[in-house]
C-alpha cells in the first residue's frame, strides 16, 4: 500500500454509494478509460516521489 507524502490521504467515493459495492467491484465498474487515467496518474505520482510505501498497512496486510 502507498500513501501521499504531500497531503493527508482521503478516500473519495467512486460510483454511487447506494450500490454498496466493494472497492474491487467499484474499480471494475469504472470505464476502461477511467481506470487507465487513474493508473497513469498514480504512476506519475509515484515517479515524482509524492507517494511512499505505508509500512503499517503492509505489515497489517500480511496477517490476513
Amino acid at each position: 500500500m502507498r500513501k501521499l507524502r504531500i497531503a493527508a490521504p482521503s478516500q473519495l467515493t467512486l460510483g454511487i454509494p447506494e450500490l454498496d459495492l466493494t472497492p474491487p467491484e467499484r474499480w471494475w465498474s469504472l470505464p476502461q478509460t477511467a481506470q487507465e487515467a487513474v493508473v497513469t496518474i498514480l504512476a506519475r505520482m509515484i515517479t515524482a516521489g509524492v507517494v511512499e510505501e505505508d509500512e503499517e498497512v503492509i505489515s497489517n496486510d500480511t496477517h490476513h
